[in-house]
């Protein structure tokens, strides 16, 4: 059985957020999915490509809560389990420098990248992108808003596990010969 969390990061800038994803999965079912704005760091200032990309404007994160105090809602989601991104190495490196930022401590996790494991099961797709991967899968995605980006990701690798015929992260890993890091 699969149990993890799936997140996805915006970004107003780098690697400062203003929103992020959660999808949770209990059982192989995706259980819960919440989107929170996130006043960034970098407030009021945000890069005219990232508005572009995902639509958040400084005007609608004016009176978001910041990460440290939307943290305390959301922890639970992030201790002792697997956490899940598309491309985490980017969305790990989002979360580990907001929560250095705050001096906030690393949650107690591991975490693997649906990215890396759809390379190892559509070996010939020529692209690994996760909105060409929600159309290939018939996944419902909403591109570049956080919730829609973590609920895809969170299908995806469901749908991965199911093509590589795995039950649960230990067979996964065997199978694919894909580590899960610790956060």
């Amino acid at each position: 059985m699969f149990d993890f969390t799936a997140i996805d990061f915006e970004t107003a800038v780098g690697y400062i957020p203003c929103s992020i994803g959660i999808a949770i999965v209990r059982n192989n079912e995706v259980v819960n999915v919440e989107n929170h704005l996130i006043k960034p760091i970098c407030y009021p200032y945000f890069q005219w490509y990232a508005q572009k990309i995902h639509g958040i404007h400084k005007e609608d994160v004016e009176n978001a809560p910041t990460f440290d105090i939307l943290w305390e809602k959301i922890k639970h989601y992030f201790d002792n389990t697997m956490l899940v991104a598309h491309n985490a190495s980017f969305d790990m490196n989002v979360l580990r420098r907001t929560l250095a930022h705050y001096k906030i401590p690393r949650p107690q996790a591991r975490y693997m990248c649906s990215y890396i494991l759809a390379k190892k099961t559509w070996k010939n797709n020529q692209k690994f992108s996760l909105d060409f991967l929600a159309e290939q899968e018939n996944i419902e995605l909403n591109h570049h808003h956080s919730d829609s980006d973590a609920y895809a990701c969170a299908k995806l690798l469901l749908r991965e596990a199911e093509v590589l015929n795995c039950k649960d992260f230990t067979q996964l890993r065997h199978i694919s010969q894909l580590k899960s890091y610790r956060f």
